[in-house]
């Protein structure tokens, strides 16, 4: 029953995707309007508890502590990568994620030191949602969840996920306390990245959703996307200058 249920679901992924047109991998956002009242409400949410929290946790802890907090969490998501690796047909990068976790979880104590990338192993960053992509789903609506950020069709079963695999390994070792050190550690580690957006960009919203999908398009082809065409958008304006 239950390899029944991800098989209707991987179909009706698939058959929403699909029936988006126009480039692979490009963004595609039909729910707007929806979209940016959910960001400005996560805005609220961040700017008003997440974000203040995130910088007085980044005042008063280590910097080797916060790095040693987020690889153990790291550590136990790895997991994830490891079996979306398999599942696309990349087994040299899932037994990659295998060895790191073993390392990193002996040697590494508990997955506090990242003792396999200094030996050269990195994680292979792999997820379900790259599974779907990999097995055809090239096409996803982009969503904006509040506090959980910017996802899509295709990403967000995968993002919850993995995001709860700490709970499903760790049980009742991963109580509610745990739960806000691995949120608080999380923010705060993309304390720089939310600032420079928001000095920089025009729009953050636009910006938010254009490097969400650029970010989603190098994981999908392992750090090596094909290159665009820049001459793809006046080849689509010739062609509706001659129907005219």
């Amino acid at each position: 029953m239950k390899s029944d249920g991800v098989l209707v679901f991987l179909v009706l992924a698939s058959a929403g995707c699909a029936s988006l047109e126009g480039p692979p991998f490009a963004a595609y956002d039909p729910f707007e309007p929806a979209n940016v009242r959910s960001y400005a409400v996560s805005e609220w949410i961040d700017g008003n508890a997440l974000r203040p929290v995130a910088r007085g946790y980044q005042a008063v802890t280590w910097g080797w502590f916060r790095t040693g907090v987020g690889n153990v969490f790291a550590n136990l998501r790895e997991l994830d990568s490891a079996l979306n690796g398999y599942l696309q047909l990349k087994p040299e990068r899932g037994f990659t994620s295998l060895v790191r976790i073993l390392v990193n979880t002996s040697i590494g104590l508990g997955g506090w030191f990242d003792v396999a990338a200094r030996t050269g192993l990195t994680d292979p960053e792999e997820d379900f949602g790259q599974t779907l992509a990999v097995a055809g789903v090239t096409r996803t609506r982009y969503l904006y969840i509040p506090v959980l950020g910017p996802s899509s069709a295709r990403d967000l079963p995968g993002s919850l996920f993995r995001a709860l695999l700490p709970r499903l390994l760790l049980g009742a070792y991963y109580p509610w306390w745990i739960a806000a050190l691995d949120g608080i550690n999380s923010r705060a580690a993309a304390l720089t990245l939310s600032d420079a957006r928001d000095t920089l960009a025009l729009d953050p919203y636009v910006f938010t959703r254009e490097a969400f999908y650029q970010r989603r398009k190098f994981l999908i082809f392992d750090g090596h996307p094909p290159r665009e065409d820049p001459f793809a958008a006046f080849d689509e304006f010739e062609a509706t200058d001659d129907v005219d």
